[in-house]
């Protein structure tokens, strides 16, 4: 019964760092970005080819500097209602 029953780990319950399962949320240490993985594919993945935040942030900052920055009107337009 104990195998089939869900269990609960208190530091899950207890820190903020594990909650790490939801997509696109950013690792505290690495700033890896947690990236939702298919599992057909598992042996394919490479975790060191997730994206870090600065790394993302890094390549915000080039395309803005090639494409200028976007007006507020640009960003409106884009918006999702």
């Amino acid at each position: 019964f104990r195998y089939t029953y869900p269990r609960l780990d208190i530091n899950v319950s207890k820190k903020r760092n594990h909650l790490l399962k939801s997509p696109f949320c950013v690792h505290p240490k690495t700033g890896r970005v947690c990236v939702p993985i298919q599992h057909e594919k598992i042996e394919a993945f490479d975790p060191f080819a997730v994206p870090t935040l600065d790394q993302l942030m890094s390549e915000l900052d080039n395309y803005e500097r090639e494409n200028g920055k976007d007006t507020d009107s640009e960003k409106e337009q884009r918006e999702i209602p």
